[in-house]
């Protein structure tokens, strides 16, 4: 670091004596927020790097212009990862070697918690090798890469969607929607009808999506909430409109999926939007089905 006149306290540093903008990359610290992008994709033709900014959005600022603008400036960008905990002085960081923004494809915008836990879009950046770089297996993203699109798997729960809540009460939530789920999975099984999941990855994002069931015999989406709240409710049915649109099969019926009947106005709202909903009852599962044209 010294060499490039750099630092020792991370992030993205324009150097005040040399042409080079050194670039801090600690998967460690975004892994304790709940998020980790960094790193070589699995052909080691581009490292994916999390631009700076702890709380809101990111935006195209500071450090992050700096990545942005490097090639105007006529600055290097040289990316160092951490190799060690926290010590005086600071962390140990290892040099990468140098790379420069893919002119192409500089960035995507992709969802990570903040460190108060709330999300945000954060920018990461994709970063091209020059020269001699190193490559080593233990420093290639976490994020699985899979092909844009959307395909059916099986329907057990092992990945899904949150909201923002307070703890106490997102860890009672997904717990309802968890049972909830797989009782009407159960309920559906049970009556010959054949049910899985839609995992989605769409175009220029790195997540993957995942619905909550998908009734195949009857080409039915649900999206379930395990509340019964005017919020959750809205969330339901514009998860249900973002899903639809990378779903491949035509007139799918999409269904809110609640654990208790909702108020009159809610059950108004979701079948004003053309979906139905389905909710426990004492017998077992209720339907209110879409408004007639």
């Amino acid at each position: 670091m010294v060499k490039y006149g750099g630092g020792s306290q991370g992030g993205i540093e324009a150097s005040a004596t040399t042409p080079n903008v050194l670039v801090y990359s600690d998967p460690a610290e975004g892994e304790k927020h709940g998020y980790n992008y960094d790193g070589w994709l699995p052909d080691y033709s581009a490292f994916l790097y999390t631009g700076e900014g702890q709380v809101g959005d990111q935006e195209l600022v500071r450090g992050n212009e700096r990545i942005l603008r490097h090639r105007q400036e006529e600055r290097t960008l040289r990316l160092f990862k951490a190799s060690s905990g926290k010590r005086p002085g600071g962390k140990l960081h290892r040099y990468v070697g140098e790379f420069e923004l893919d002119a192409s494809d500089p960035y995507s915008r992709q969802e990570a918690p903040d460190r108060t836990g709330t999300m945000r879009s954060v920018l990461v950046f994709r970063l091209l090798p020059v020269g001699v770089t190193s490559r080593d297996a233990k420093d290639v993203s976490p994020v699985p890469v899979t092909p844009p699109g959307a395909e059916l798997v099986a329907a057990e729960r092992t990945d899904s969607e949150t909201y923002d809540v307070k703890a106490v009460d997102k860890r009672s939530a997904e717990r309802r929607e968890s049972q909830l789920v797989k009782d009407y999975r159960a309920w559906l099984v049970a009556r010959g009808h054949e049910v899985k999941r839609w995992r989605i990855r769409p175009p220029g994002e790195l997540r993957t999506l995942y619905t909550d069931l998908y009734d195949v015999t009857a080409n039915e989406l649900f999206e379930a909430k395990g509340t019964v709240t005017r919020n959750a409710v809205r969330l339901a049915i514009g998860q249900l409109l973002d899903y639809c649109r990378h779903v491949p099969n035509d007139d799918t019926q999409l269904t809110v999926l609640l654990p208790s009947r909702p108020s009159d106005d809610l059950i108004d709202l979701i079948v004003h939007c053309r979906m139905a909903c389905v909710f426990r009852d004492s017998t077992g599962f209720l339907r209110v089905p879409v408004r007639a044209s």
